[in-house]
């Protein structure tokens, strides 16, 4: 993805990309991450992810935990609450 998109900074355009779906699904994606990363979350069974910003938690995804390495292979199943973006 790095060559594709011409630069080094390839965590801030994901995380940028993430957020314009709100900023909770971004949380969501990034504790899913985190818990496969140190082994808290299986990365081989479902999951529901609970995140939010510093008003509370607001957006919940049923989704397969990866570990960072295979961040594109990330599946969201479903989206189970998320506020609308204004």
């Amino acid at each position: 993805m790095r060559f594709k998109l011409k630069t080094y900074q390839l965590d801030e355009i994901i995380a940028y990309t993430l957020h314009t779906m709100g900023q909770g699904y971004k949380v969501c994606l990034e504790i899913a991450l985190m818990a496969a990363e140190v082994g808290l979350a299986s990365v081989k069974e479902e999951a529901i992810c609970i995140g939010g910003s510093g008003s509370g938690a607001d957006t919940a995804v049923v989704l397969t935990p990866v570990n960072a390495q295979d961040f594109c292979d990330l599946k969201v199943h479903e989206i189970i609450c998320k506020p609308r973006l204004s």
